[in-house]
């Protein structure tokens, strides 16, 4: 699944089996999910439409990507955070 979690500094997406599996590892890695203004799960087709930057792309690589969809970026369900607006 993917989560769309919006903070007072940031917004940021993350994918996790379940919101329960979302608000446990994020609160165990960064403890701060209580400070999360909202949190909401993003459909596939939503993550289609969603486009990240790469703030570190490389022009001389020809297999990085300057911008490509948040679904793009999304690969299973183990926890992780995917895109940050802190990165950039």
């Amino acid at each position: 699944m993917i989560f769309k979690l919006e903070f007072e500094d940031r917004t940021e997406y993350a994918q996790a089996k379940n919101e329960q599996d979302l608000s446990e590892n994020y609160e165990a890695e960064f403890g701060d999910f209580k400070e999360a203004k909202k949190v909401e799960e993003i459909s596939e087709e939503e993550a289609k439409l969603i486009m990240l930057r790469n703030p570190e792309f490389n022009e001389n690589d020809p297999d990085d990507m300057e911008e490509f969809s948040l679904y793009d970026a999304v690969c299973g369900d183990m926890f992780c955070i995917v895109a940050s607006t802190e990165w950039t």
